[in-house]
């Protein structure tokens, strides 16, 4: 070996030697380009060390609250493998379903029983969240999973939690250590009052204007940027005492339709799906998530047969787990959705997931009838035995890897004094100015002493926020113009006496909740239109709504309606702050 490297030395001497090239000179080379890559190392290390002085300065008002260590992988799986060793059949089927509280009889019982967990309404208020999952801990001989949606923060308007803005906040922001925080005070917040699973973030591409249900609720539609984003969201939260969700598996971006209330179908070949839906799940599934949750609609490109990829064998065994590598939990979406609930009957809604590869079901209604079938299935030779013990085993090994086991219940005077104060403001405020987008400056910023019309509509009672933006804004005249039109006279009027009119639109996208202005409303835009009185549209919510502001109008959006976002957008609109947020979609007509 020594002497055939030495051959080859010899022979590259030889080369350089007949090209004119002596050793002085390699060595410069060399030198230089050692030199230069130090300086990119450098530049990098730079860089981390100022996002990680970011990150930390706005988790500051966290110090304290830090959530329980969880364990080493070798004592998680010890313990996982001792522990499926003592449960019985039903009791190891009874791990792999997580039911909605409030949905269900009897969830002291269910408890009782071996139930792997509870999903809890993102709404329900910080203390009595702690009071429910302390009470069925204490009933659970097994650890409990307890999900929630908290895709916009734990925070409501009656909490000192923090209300955070949608994930499209993120992909106007442009900014991987925002999403970072979001994951980390998410998950602080979450686990003070006993939640330990996230069903967040969205890795949706949404690449469907029409989209009523996604929406702002990805990052946006550049494939890479959507999955790096989610990354940045698991890591933050995952490392502060929470298993976090990639979600819709394999794609929920490319379509119209809502699977709440209706079977649909992602259109397109592999090709189109391994480029676009699937591309921000290799990059993100690299942060390791805990949970990856199933979509309810049909990939074309996955099965020839109209088949939901919760029940695709394709979808989530031979794409998710073979060639994407992935080695966490698989959960349903809710099969009380009316995509799986209105075409498949109950024990369908319990089996064939499991078969497809899922390891947990969520929210079935009668989930002691779900296990009983599940339970048949593997008795009668239907679904192997060794398929739910490897879905129990995952769902144990992450329970212990939290610490589920060994830590003790969240505190009640704890969560009282994490809650003396929104903790996560200085975080939600930065990172909804980061987010605000002006798309075209029009007459903007409004200067002093010129006459402002404030014109307000929405698609849901958006008293709060557009409170806010008037109090912020400060016009001489405001109007609100209701679904049905009325109050379209008064915004006229306004706008007609104004130097500038300011139409907001406050669009929430939300369950059977289209984030679109009614027919009405788009006439009172049209009418302010012809005032001839400049106008800038500032869109609080769903951006594509952007594309109904006048051609020559000044357009801001800012992705969502929470308080927060009013003042930010009032504060851009008067020059008193710089929008640095890009839009994260495209706008058809815009």
């Amino acid at each position: 070996m020594r002497l055939a490297l030495t051959l080859v030395a010899a022979l590259i001497a030889g080369v350089s030697g007949a090209l004119g090239l002596d050793a002085s000179t390699d060595r410069a080379d060399a030198a230089e380009a050692r030199a230069d890559s130090l300086a990119v190392v450098a530049a990098d290390s730079l860089a981390e060390a100022r996002r990680r002085s970011a990150v930390d300065s706005l988790l500051a008002p966290y110090a304290g609250f830090e959530a329980p260590r969880g364990v080493s992988r070798a004592e998680a799986e010890a313990w996982a493998d001792a522990r499926l060793a003592e449960l019985s059949l039903e009791e190891t089927v009874a791990q792999l379903f997580i039911v909605e509280l409030g949905a269900v009889r009897d969830p002291d019982g269910l408890a009782r029983m071996g139930i792997g967990g509870f999903h809890v309404s993102r709404r329900t208020p910080p203390r009595e969240v702690l009071a429910v999952t302390n009470r069925l801990s204490r009933r659970a001989d097994v650890p409990l999973f307890f999900s929630a949606d908290y895709e916009w923060g734990v925070g409501t308007a009656r909490s000192n939690f923090t209300e955070l803005p949608a994930a499209m906040a993120y992909g106007a922001a442009d900014r991987d250590d925002l999403a970072e925080v979001g994951g980390a005070v998410t998950a602080l917040e979450a686990r003070a009052q006993g939640i330990n699973v996230l069903f967040a973030s969205v890795a949706d591409v949404n690449n469907n204007p029409l989209n009523p249900i996604i929406n702002t609720r990805s990052f946006g539609e550049d494939p890479r940027r959507v999955g790096e984003l989610a990354a940045a969201y698991v890591r933050g939260a995952q490392a502060n005492g929470v298993l976090a969700t990639l979600k819709h598996f394999p794609g929920h971006g490319n379509t119209d339709t809502d699977t709440h209330v209706a079977f649909a179908a992602v259109p397109g070949d592999w090709r189109s799906l391994w480029q676009t839906e699937l591309a921000p799940y290799r990059v993100a599934l690299d942060a390791e998530p805990g949970f990856v949750m199933s979509t309810h609609l049909w990939a074309r490109a996955l099965d020839d047969a109209a088949t939901p990829a919760t029940f695709s064998r394709v979808a989530l065994t031979d794409v998710l787990r073979d060639s994407l590598g992935y080695d966490g939990i698989v959960t349903t979406d809710a099969m009380n959705m009316a995509a799986v609930r209105d075409r498949y009957g109950p024990r369908d809604r319990a089996v064939l997931p499991l078969k497809a590869g899922a390891d947990v079901v969520l929210n079935e209604t009668s989930p002691r009838r779900a296990i009983r079938y599940v339970v048949d299935a593997v008795e009668n030779g239907e679904l192997p035995r060794a398929r739910v013990d490897e879905s129990a085993r995952r769902i144990l090994r992450a329970k212990a890897r939290l610490g589920l086991h060994t830590a003790p219940p969240p505190d009640r005077a704890r969560l009282d004094r994490m809650l003396t104060e929104v903790r996560g403001a200085r975080f939600a405020d930065a990172l909804t100015r980061a987010a605000v987008t002006v798309v075209r400056s029009g007459p903007l910023p409004i200067r002093r002493g010129q006459r402002v019309a404030l014109v307000q509509m929405g698609n849901f009672d958006a008293g709060r926020p557009m409170t806010r933006l008037e109090r912020d804004l400060g016009p001489d005249r405001a109007a609100r113009v209701s679904s049905s039109g009325g109050g379209q006279s008064t915004a006229v009027s306004a706008a007609r006496e104004a130097d500038v009119a300011v139409i907001a639109m406050h669009l929430r996208v939300g369950m059977r909740l289209p984030p679109r202005l009614t027919s009405a409303q788009q006439r009172a835009v049209e009418a302010i239109r012809e005032t001839g009185t400049p106008v800038v549209v500032a869109v609080l919510g769903s951006p594509y709504a952007a594309a109904l502001a006048p051609p020559e109008a000044g357009v801001v959006v800012a992705y969502d309606e929470t308080t927060r976002t009013a003042s930010a957008v009032a504060d851009v609109l008067r020059g008193r702050i710089e929008a640095t947020g890009r839009l994260p979609v495209d706008v058809p007509g815009l």
